[in-house]
């Protein structure tokens, strides 16, 4: 068989007509994707959905438990998960409106079929653009809030992509099924979330010991059966597959090494809810932001879960396990892209505040929305660095981590004082807020029209703007997205650890040396 790090590195000429041979295509194809075949087979485009095709597709008999321990008989409708699969089924019809179809979807010259941006493999320098302007786009369409969008899964298939060669030396097989996973996905038009955080437990006892842990009861000639829990799965309940590894420790022991593709239908795979943040049935005019919905974190929970080789990226090899930080490259550049967004919304909203409230002669109050704005473009700069200094590896572009890194400190650093410095120039406004039903009342809302306008704007639009502050930096939702940005692709103490040891200082540090005259060599 020809190496699959051969037959990547000419990705951008074979990868999107014929990735995988035909045979192991349909091995993939038999387990999990029933559903999503009638779906596709009843729309107009063979490879994309639309947002009522992809509320159908969920309707696929996975077990779902809300917080009050009953199971979800109807995943667009639950009110739990109502407001988000329709805001996620919005980024599923960008696919087909004309101002956005360029950029959320390509053609493939090779067959001129279109397909999702998300799932195309970056070889070229405006493969990652285009795929930046589409997570622009959904990060408008969600404000940000949803940490991991549909486009966000496939940046972890591409990542196992770009260590096809050090897979391919375990296992071929494990390789070519990353290569039939991506191309499978592609064609499905598949949100794919990941799963990789154990659950808490008594880290006194040995981790081979805790029940707890994800691991294999029976080896079977085809596949795996699996048991235990996984958690935090941001999008799973709303997610068709998810790819799933166990988390890296160094005393992890070698057989509960696990690295596959998961289907959320799969039999003895429950999605356990937690309790939702917002409201399900909130007025949009009260909570613009949080009445659109949330990420419904959730434990998985594996009862004898048989996951088959053909969805098999790595087994019995902790060595793999460790590549995270080689893998999740493109996952930390979508992650940084997106929070610089955000970080531009954060400062359109500081702005607007100043507008409505009249304090832009104030200069703290200035100075304060400079922060933001700095913030913003500092990021952003990061991201675009990184894509400038891209290099390929196994025929996929990939952003240079030695930016993102900063980068991705400064977001989460910062994150905390942007959300004080909005509500610092809110002041009362956003505090003294009234819903819908009080404006609605003459009583009330005729004296506050008279009495708390704003700067061209009326009463109740200026109440309606700090209700989406409020949304945006004091709710239970924002808390639960402050605490998720701050633990997200790494804690902030290990993320400063690996700015130091990957600055590539030699070259600098000789330079001082030499200058001042003493030894250029630095100590080891």
């Amino acid at each position: 068989m020809r190496g699959l790090s051969s037959m990547v590195s000419s990705a951008h000429n074979h990868f999107d007509c014929n990735v995988g041979s035909e045979k192991g295509l349909e091995m993939t194809t038999e387990w999990g994707l029933d559903k999503l075949r009638e779906v596709l087979g009843s729309g107009d485009e063979p490879h994309l959905m639309t947002g009522e095709q992809y509320k159908e597709s969920l309707r696929d008999d996975r077990v779902i438990i809300d917080c009050n321990g009953e199971r979800i008989e109807d995943i667009p409708t639950h009110p739990h998960l109502k407001r988000s699969v329709d805001t996620i089924a919005e980024t599923f019809d960008a696919q087909f409106d004309a101002a956005t179809r360029d950029i959320t979807t390509y053609t493939d010259p090779a067959d001129g079929q279109r397909y999702a941006t998300g799932w195309q493999i970056p070889t070229e320098p405006e493969h990652l653009a285009r795929r930046r302007e589409m997570l622009r786009l959904s990060t408008l369409q969600t404000l940000g809030v949803f940490g991991r969008p549909p486009d966000y899964g496939s940046t972890w298939a591409m990542g196992f992509l770009s260590i096809a060669d050090k897979i391919e030396a375990d296992n071929p097989a494990y390789a070519q099924n990353v290569a039939n996973f991506v191309k499978m996905s592609r064609r499905h038009n598949l949100i794919s979330a990941d799963v990789g955080v154990d659950v808490q437990s008594d880290r006194r006892v040995p981790r081979s010991e805790r029940p707890s842990r994800l691991h294999v009861v029976e080896q079977r000639p085809d596949g795996l059966v699996l048991r235990g829990a996984k958690s935090c799965a941001s999008i799973g309940a709303i997610s068709h597959f998810s790819t799933c590894a166990t988390t890296y420790t160094p005393d992890l022991d070698d057989v509960d090494a696990i690295f596959c593709a998961l289907p959320m239908n799969a039999e003895g795979l429950t999605l356990l809810l937690r309790e939702p943040t917002v409201d399900p049935y909130c007025e949009p005019e009260d909570h613009p932001l949080d009445s659109r919905g949330e990420e419904m974190d959730n434990l998985l929970l594996f009862d004898d879960v048989f996951i088959p080789n053909e969805y098999l990226f790595g087994f019995n090899n902790k060595v793999l396990l460790g590549l995270y930080t080689d893998f999740s490259v493109l996952a930390f550049w979508h992650i940084l892209a997106r929070l610089a967004y955000r970080g531009e919304i954060f400062a359109a909203v500081a702005q607007t505040i100043v507008d409505i409230l009249g304090t832009e002669p104030v200069q703290s109050v200035r100075h304060a929305v400079a922060e933001i704005i700095e913030y913003a473009k500092l990021l952003k700069s990061t991201v675009i660095a990184s894509e400038a200094e891209a290099y390929m590896r196994n025929g996929v572009l990939i952003p240079n981590n030695e930016y993102l890194i900063p980068g991705r400190l400064r977001s989460t650093e910062a994150y905390p004082r942007v959300l004080h410095l909005l509500r610092d120039l809110s002041g009362q406004g956003i505090v003294s807020r009234w819903p819908k039903a009080v404006w609605d009342n003459p009583k009330f809302g005729d004296l506050f029209e008279e009495w708390m306008p704003g700067v061209d704007v009326t009463a109740r639009e200026k109440n309606r703007f700090f209700n989406f502050v409020w949304d945006i930096c004091c709710s239970g939702h924002a808390s639960r997205v402050a605490m998720f940005e701050h633990n997200n692709a790494t804690p902030p103490a290990v993320i400063r650890e690996q700015v130091y040891r990957g600055w590539k200082r030699e070259e600098y540090c000789e330079f001082v040396r030499r200058y001042v005259g003493i030894n250029p060599k630095r100590p080891t």
